[in-house]
């Protein structure tokens, strides 16, 4: 597979649920970055696939993806980009938001070494606010 088709693979593995393939395709020492407030439960840089395990533990204990869209994939070299918007409702405060986002990936081997997204972290911090 070329890198496209490796982030390709991962998407549709994970969406339809199939976690455990999906995770088959990210290296054991790959590291998932997500920058924004420390009171988003999946903020911070996990690094393997155990700590990256406890990021989609997180994902799924705060988060209720309500819409999830890719729009445009772009290749090149060892990277892919994927462009989006998601709705996801928030579990601890029964808020939803809705963000665009991208997506760095960085893959080596036929596995994804890392991940970085870029995502409105303001109205995450906002949303997770208990008020």
């Amino acid at each position: 597979m070329n890198n496209l088709e490796v982030v390709k693979n991962y998407f549709s593995l994970f969406l339809n649920g199939e976690i455990d393939d999906a995770s088959q395709l990210i290296d054991d020492a790959a590291v998932w970055t997500i920058k924004g407030s420390d009171n988003v439960p999946t903020v911070g840089i996990w690094k393997g696939k155990e700590q990256i395990n406890t990021f989609f533990e997180r994902f799924s204990c705060n988060f209720e993806p309500q819409e999830f869209n890719i729009l445009h994939y772009f290749a090149s070299e060892d990277k892919v980009f994927v462009v989006g918007n998601f709705t996801h409702y928030l579990k601890p405060t029964g808020k939803t938001i809705s963000s665009d986002w991208m997506i760095e990936f960085s893959v080596n081997n036929n596995k994804i070494t890392g991940y970085k997204i870029l995502e409105d972290s303001y109205a995450l911090y906002l949303s997770f606010l208990k008020n």
